[in-house]
């Protein structure tokens, strides 16, 4: 049946690789029976480590002003989609609020890394190490990047030798720029509080970066979107490699939009489309975008998803993930993807076709390493009870978990994290 909607609602999209085997929905325990939100995963030592939000706000009269409990909590699942931990295990409890995890994994543990508001004023990143078997080594993170206005949006990866973590950073006070800091798997931060990746001495602001690992030892590549101040309406992109911690040369692209730099329409239109994603695979990268933005009297542009760079970091092609063939395309939101060992495995949330919000499902995708997709499946999601916000990560030997918020169809009970296992016949 989930079959059927898929090719019902978005048309054939491609080559089918192989009929896929998805294990039956799991929900992940909950922590002190509070919502879970924004969730994470990532693969190392036979284990996937899933992190998430718990709890948004403080029990209590909302006319007595709004207080923020948002913590960082984590359990693990094994490959057959087992969950390992009868709770969730503390990564972060500290005051205030703690928003969107990422995760990566290097040098024997894994690195949580996540924007805070425990100074009750504007976000710092921090970061805690987690070790395979599910001790939390830095209890309530250390700080990774702090100061002046906002340092947000982390995300990071292992470059063979050390993390990098990206952000976000309004410490200019004009702009945000892209700013970068390394992390040791002994927990000790390299680069002060960062170091400027991506900036520009103009009214250009850039957002939301993502980063992945490279071939090279102490190589990765940065992928970022942002936007000009005054409105102009065109979508700028960048792709970098940070080396040891620093860029090493200029965005192989900053305009045009990717794909204009295609030979095709500007994805995105006027508009930054972020959150955005980047995974590696041995000879190029998938990036991915949000398309479901709507602002204004204007929306986003929709003829493209996702676009493959090379080894070089060079845009390849842009594609849609999802909709070929179909009367309309439908916009994604929140995108990811992991490398399974043969091919790109992304996910994705949007709006089942047809109907209003919230009827909002989770699909996947196999993506070939040359960006060809394939039929894209339902993974979970129904208008009774919908799932979003999708993370993706898998043991590059054919098994991926994919994790997302799941909405229970009824108001007393809490949002939980979904879990499937993802393999291929």
């Amino acid at each position: 049946m989930r079959w059927s909607i898929a090719v019902l609602l978005f048309g054939t999209l491609g080559t089918v690789f192989g009929a896929e085997a998805l294990t039956p929905e799991s929900l992940l325990p909950l922590a002190n029976g509070r919502d879970a939100y924004t969730p994470s995963a990532a693969f190392g030592k036979d284990i996937f480590l899933v992190a998430w939000q718990s709890g948004n706000l403080e029990e209590g009269d909302l006319r007595e002003g709004v207080k923020y409990a948002g913590d960082i909590v984590a359990c693990r699942v094994d490959t057959a989609g087992k969950v390992l931990d009868a709770k969730p295990f503390s990564i972060c409890a500290a005051k205030d609020l703690q928003e969107k995890p990422r995760i990566a994994f290097g040098g024997g543990v894994f690195l949580v890394v996540w924007h805070d508001l425990r100074n009750e004023k504007d976000w710092d990143v921090f970061a805690a190490r987690v070790t395979p078997d599910g001790k939390a080594l830095d209890p309530d993170g250390f700080l990774v990047a702090g100061g002046k206005h906002n340092q947000a949006l982390p995300n990071v990866a292992w470059d063979g030798k050390n993390f990098l973590v990206v952000w976000q950073d309004a410490r200019s006070g004009d702009r945000y720029e892209v700013y970068g800091a390394r992390v040791s798997a002994e927990g000790k931060v390299l680069d002060g509080e960062g170091v400027v990746l991506a900036t520009e001495k103009s009214p250009v602001s850039r957002f939301g970066p993502v980063v992945a690992r490279a071939p090279d030892e102490g190589n990765c590549l940065l992928f970022w979107l942002g936007s000009h101040h005054n409105f102009v309406r065109r979508s700028l992109a960048g792709v970098q490699f940070v080396k040891d911690g620093k860029a090493v040369d200029l965005p192989t692209y900053a305009t045009p939009p990717l794909s204009e730099a295609a030979g095709r329409k500007a994805p995105g239109g006027q508009y930054g489309q972020f959150p955005l994603s980047l995974s590696a695979g041995p000879k190029s990268y998938l990036g991915a975008w949000t398309t479901g933005i709507f602002l204004g009297r204007g929306a986003a542009a929709n003829d493209a998803h996702a676009a493959i760079f090379n080894r070089d970091g060079r845009l390849e092609k842009t594609f849609l993930l999802t909709g070929m063939g179909a009367k309309e395309t439908p916009r994604i939101r929140n995108p990811q993807s992991a490398w399974d060992g043969d091919t790109f495995v992304a996910v994705w949330d949007m709006d089942i076709k047809g109907q209003k919000m919230p009827a909002e499902v989770v699909f996947a995708a196999r993506v070939a390493a040359d960006g060809l997709p394939a039929q894209s499946f339902l993974v979970s999601g129904t208008v009774a009870s919908p799932a979003i916000k999708p993370a993706v990560a898998s043991n590059g030997k054919g098994t991926t978990l994919i994790v997302y918020e799941k909405h229970p169809d009824r108001g007393d009970v809490p949002i939980a994290i979904g879990a499937r296992v993802l393999t291929a016949n």
